[in-house]
């Protein structure tokens, strides 16, 4: 089954978005190969222009505050596992207080020579060739372990805020369950309850893919064909989170 998740709302596609882009740092650090090196570069760049539109420490603040007072409501439930609940109540308490009195994300690279030097090559169709870039030719031919080094370097200033936004994401997504739904004729509404995003789990055997229009109180998801395939009553699973 594939997932797919949509935004509801501005803020929860900007999470995502952030969201993605930690996955890809995090999955490309090890830099098996220079693509792999390349494709950090281009994760790590895209991160610092996304963050130059928009803060969004006070966000993440205040979301992961109005958690943590949901879950503080549950320590008087006879079910619920006291010493988890604790562990997780402090690890948000400690990213709210740290969240505000953090460096905005981003700000030190603006001060690394490398990376100033070869950031806006990246923007340049081929415009990563040796002659354009040498120092970056230079550093792609480092030792591994130099370069591994660096890139977790970098990943270090961003932590906090991978950590504020993990953590988020995560009880966001704990808290919709999935069900069985239909959508008829590739066609499928309901109402969003306040969600913040909608999780979708598809077989991809089906040769559909969904697409999502909507707000905080209704949406509307729509499969489309991968082809000329002709569209009809199409299952799948739908949380609303």
């Amino acid at each position: 089954m594939l997932t797919y998740e949509f935004p509801l709302n501005e803020k929860s596609r900007t999470y995502l978005r952030f969201d993605a882009l930690f996955q890809l740092l995090r999955q490309n650090a090890r830099q098996a190969d220079n693509g792999q090196a390349i494709s950090f570069f281009k994760a790590l760049f895209d991160f610092i222009e996304l963050s130059e539109r928009c803060d969004i420490r006070t966000d993440l603040m205040k979301d992961l505050e109005k958690q943590r007072q949901k879950l503080e409501a549950l320590r008087q439930l006879p079910t619920v596992d006291g010493t988890k609940l604790q562990l997780l109540l402090d690890t948000l308490a400690t990213l709210v207080y740290e969240l505000p009195r953090s460096l905005r994300a981003g700000t030190r690279f603006k001060e690394d020579k490398f990376l100033c030097g070869i950031r806006q090559r990246f923007s340049i169709p081929g415009g990563l060739c040796p002659f354009d870039v040498p120092v970056l030719h230079h550093w792609l031919g480092l030792p591994l372990e130099r370069r591994v080094a660096d890139a977790e370097g970098w990943l270090a200033e961003l932590t906090l805020l991978m950590q504020a936004t993990d953590q988020l994401l995560q009880l966001w997504r704990e808290s919709g369950h999935f069900k069985v739904e239909l959508a008829r004729n590739g066609f499928f509404q309901d109402s969003a309850d306040g969600a913040e995003l909608v999780r979708l789990q598809v077989d991809p055997e089906c040769g559909h893919y969904p697409t999502l229009s909507g707000h905080k109180s209704r949406f509307a998801i729509r499969f489309l064909p991968l082809g000329e395939l002709e569209t009809g009553d199409i299952t799948f699973q739908l949380a609303c989170c």
